[in-house]
C-alpha cells in the first residue's frame, strides 16, 4: 500500500518544487511600458525604453486553493501547532478542482521604440509555468483511510478516485511587439513570439480506483498513469536489451546541464493580439488574447512516456495518522530518504512503462481580458478587468477592480482589488518612480499575503528597472473629442465645434 501512496507522493512533490497564471500589478502602470504584456495595444507613453538586463521585468505569481495551513493544523496565538484537523482540511476542498499553480516570468534582454504613430519592441525571457489540480479523495483517502464513513454509514471513499495532473513547461521565448495607433481613438498591437521549450511533464492521466469490500474492509482497485515528459537534457538511458530505466546521475545535474543547452528542437510558435477602443476622452475599452500557441516535443533521447495501468491487490488502510504525518514532517533525514533523487528513480524504473514517444505538443496557458478604463483626471483612472486562463479543458475567471494615479510624471501608483475562485482578500499595491531616465518599480496583487502567507490564496509580486526617454515628458496621447465629454462646458463644446470646422 505505501508503494501505490507515494506513488501519488511523489506526482505531488514534483510539481511543489517547480516553479500559472499572473495578474501582474503592472497591468495598470500607465507610466510603465511592461504593462503592454497584457494587451500589446496599450499605448506607449515614450519615444523608447531599454531594460536593463535580467532585472527590467521579474514577476513571480502564485495561486493555491486546496493547501491551507489552518484548515490541517490548529494553532494558537503564537502559530504553534495545537492540533491536526484532517477532517476540516478535506471539506475545505473542491470535489475535483483543486489548484496550486505557479509562475515565474524573467526579461533578460528588453528594448522598445518609436516610429511615428508606431511602437516596436523587442523582449528575450526566460518563463516557468506550473499548473497542479487534483481532487479531493486524493487528500481524503489519504488521511482519513477507507474506513471513513458518513452519518448514514456509508464509506465516504466507495470507490475512492484518487486524481492529481502535474503539468509543468519551462521554456525561453523571443518575442517582436508592435503597436500601432489606426485612428486617434483606435489602437492595434501584436506580438508573435518564437519559443524554445526546456523541460515539459504533460500528464494524460494520474488516477486510481480504489473499491472497499463491506464484509472485511479490505480494498482493492487499479490505478492508471500515462505521463509525457521532455528535456533538453537526456535523463534516461537504454539497457542492452532495449529497456529505458532513469538516469540518476543526469537527474542530479539537471539544472548545470540545462544552461549549456539551452537552444532545442522544441520549438514552439505564440501570438498576443490587442486592440484599445478610446469611447471619449475619459472612458476606453480594450479587449487581448494572450500567449495562444504551443511548443512541440520532439528532442531526441529525451522525450520520455510514463506510463503504468495496473491491479492493487486487496489491503486495509486506515489513513494516516496525526502522529505518523507529525513525525515524517519533524523527521529530515526521513523526508531526505523519501524525496531523494535516488528514491524517486528507484521508484519510477520499478513501477512504470517508460516508453519512447512520438512528438507531442503542449499548448501554453491563454489568457483572454477584457477591461474598461475611466479618466476621472487627467491624473487619475479608475479600471474594471475581466481575466480568464485556459489551462487544458479548465478554465479560471479573475476580476479585478484597480485605482492608477500618475503625478508629475514621475510617480506611477496602483490600488487594486481582485478576486478569483476561493480567493477574495486580495488587496493589490504597486509603485513606480521615474528619476530621470531612471524608472524604478515594484508591487504586489495581494499586500496582506506578506504577514500571513501559508494561508494565502493569491499572490505576486513583480519589481523592475529600465531606462525610458525623453526624461522630462512624456509622449502624450492625441485628444478625442468624437463623442460627448462628460466634463464638457457648454464653452468647451462651442470650441470643439469651432475646431471642426
Amino acid at each position: 500500500m505505501k508503494k501505490y501512496i507515494f506513488l501519488f507522493l511523489t506526482g505531488f512533490f514534483i510539481s511543489l518544487n517547480t516553479f500559472s497564471q499572473t495578474v501582474g500589478i503592472t497591468d495598470f502602470m500607465r507610466l510603465n511600458p511592461y504593462s503592454n504584456l497584457n494587451n500589446p495595444a496599450y499605448f506607449m507613453p515614450y519615444n523608447g525604453y531599454v531594460g536593463i538586463p535580467g532585472i527590467s521585468n521579474i514577476n513571480f505569481s502564485y495561486y493555491n486553493t486546496g493547501l491551507i495551513y489552518k484548515n490541517l493544523i490548529k494553532t494558537d496565538r503564537d502559530w504553534n501547532p495545537i492540533k491536526f484537523t484532517p477532517n476540516k482540511f478535506v471539506n475545505s476542498l473542491h470535489p475535483t478542482s483543486n489548484w496550486l499553480n505557479t509562475n515565474f516570468n524573467m526579461e533578460l534582454l528588453g528594448f522598445g521604440f518609436r516610429v511615428d504613430k508606431y511602437f516596436f519592441s523587442f523582449s528575450y525571457r526566460l518563463k516557468m509555468e506550473e499548473r497542479f489540480r487534483y481532487n479531493r479523495d486524493l487528500f481524503g483517502f489519504l488521511l482519513q483511510g477507507n474506513l471513513a464513513q458518513n452519518s448514514d454509514g456509508d464509506y465516504l471513499y466507495s470507490p475512492a478516485i484518487l486524481e492529481i495532473e502535474p503539468n509543468i513547461n519551462i521554456y525561453h521565448e523571443m518575442s517582436i511587439g508592435f503597436q500601432g495607433q489606426i485612428f486617434d481613438w483606435l489602437y492595434v498591437g501584436a506580438r508573435p513570439k518564437i519559443l524554445f521549450g526546456l523541460v515539459n511533464v504533460s500528464t494524460n492521466r494520474f488516477n486510481a480506483k480504489v473499491y472497499t469490500d463491506p464484509d472485511d474492509y479490505t480494498i482493492s482497485g487499479n490505478h492508471d498513469i500515462s505521463m509525457n515528459v521532455a528535456s533538453v537534457v537526456p535523463f534516461y538511458k537504454k539497457g542492452a536489451n532495449g529497456s529505458i530505466e532513469l538516469n540518476s546521475e543526469a537527474l542530479s545535474n539537471f539544472g548545470n546541464n540545462i544552461l549549456r543547452n539551452a537552444f532545442s528542437k522544441n520549438l514552439g510558435f505564440a501570438i498576443d493580439l490587442g486592440a484599445v477602443y478610446r469611447i471619449n476622452q475619459h472612458i476606453r475599452v480594450s479587449a487581448s488574447l494572450t500567449d495562444l500557441g504551443f511548443i512541440r516535443w520532439r528532442g531526441e533521447g529525451a522525450v520520455l512516456n510514463i506510463a503504468s495501468n495496473l491491479l492493487v491487490n486487496s489491503f486495509e488502510f486506515s489513513g494516516f495518522t496525526a502522529d505518523q504525518i507529525s513525525d515524517f514532517i519533524g523527521d529530515k533525514e526521513k523526508v531526505k530518504q523519501y524525496l531523494s533523487f535516488d528514491t524517486i528513480v528507484n521508484i519510477v524504473n520499478n513501477n512504470f512503462d517508460l516508453n519512447d514517444p512520438k512528438a507531442y505538443n503542449t499548448m501554453l496557458t491563454s489568457k483572454i481580458m477584457l477591461d474598461g478604463y475611466f479618466d476621472l483626471t487627467p491624473s487619475n483612472r479608475f479600471i474594471l478587468q475581466f481575466k480568464g486562463y485556459i489551462m487544458g479543458k479548465n478554465f479560471l475567471p479573475q476580476f479585478t477592480m484597480a485605482y492608477n494615479g500618475t503625478f508629475f510624471n514621475v510617480f506611477d501608483i496602483v490600488v487594486s482589488y481582485s478576486m478569483m475562485r476561493k480567493s477574495f482578500a486580495n488587496l493589490g499595491l504597486g509603485l513606480g518612480i521615474r528619476m530621470g531616465p531612471v524608472h524604478l518599480y515594484a508591487g504586489t496583487d495581494n499586500i496582506l499575503a506578506a504577514a500571513n502567507i501559508l494561508n494565502a490564496t493569491k499572490a505576486n509580486v513583480t519589481a523592475g528597472l529600465l531606462i525610458n526617454f525623453p526624461v522630462k515628458a512624456k509622449v502624450k496621447e492625441p485628444e478625442v473629442n468624437r463623442f460627448f465629454s462628460l466634463f464638457n462646458t457648454k464653452e468647451s463644446e462651442q470650441e470643439v465645434k469651432i475646431q471642426e470646422k
